[in-house]
């Protein structure tokens, strides 16, 4: 028993129907294709272009009075400002005299081999080489 989504029953309907399908006589051909070459373009396109244009003028016209041509105006200029600020970028300015800075105000770094003492960098002393003392529970072996 076939499926019911079987393809191979669509395809060979699908060819029968090519098969049979009927073809338009050869005077309706030629007469459908001298129609179609001496049919010539109207000049609509033109038409059209003024008839948009006349009409953005006088919607301009009819807007003007009532102030909307400032606020698109201004509209554009914040527009225009906002995307200044998007492309410029400049470094972030930080307050220089916080609480939180005099509280966790920069360490003193020490170059190597030294250590602070104080608020002055002192040499270290080296230690002697042997075995350590303060260790707490075996070596780690893993």
């Amino acid at each position: 028993m076939k499926s019911f989504w079987s393809r191979r029953r669509a395809y060979e309907i699908e060819t029968e129907l090519r098969r049979n399908r009927p073809e338009p006589r050869d005077e309706f051909v030629t007469s459908l294709s001298e129609h179609v070459r001496t049919q010539r373009r109207t000049p609509r396109a033109g038409v059209r272009v003024a008839l948009a244009g006349a009409m953005t003028v006088a919607l301009l016209a009819a807007l003007a009075p009532v102030g909307a041509l400032g606020s698109a105006g201004s509209a554009a200029k914040g527009i225009a400002n906002a995307a200044s600020r998007v492309v410029a970028t400049h470094a972030r300015t930080t307050a220089a005299h916080t609480p939180a800075a005099s509280q966790y105000g920069k360490k003193k770094k020490c170059p190597k081999g030294t250590k602070l003492h104080g608020k002055k960098c002192v040499k270290v002393k080296k230690k002697a080489k042997g075995a350590r003392v303060s260790r707490r529970g075996p070596r780690f072996t893993g």
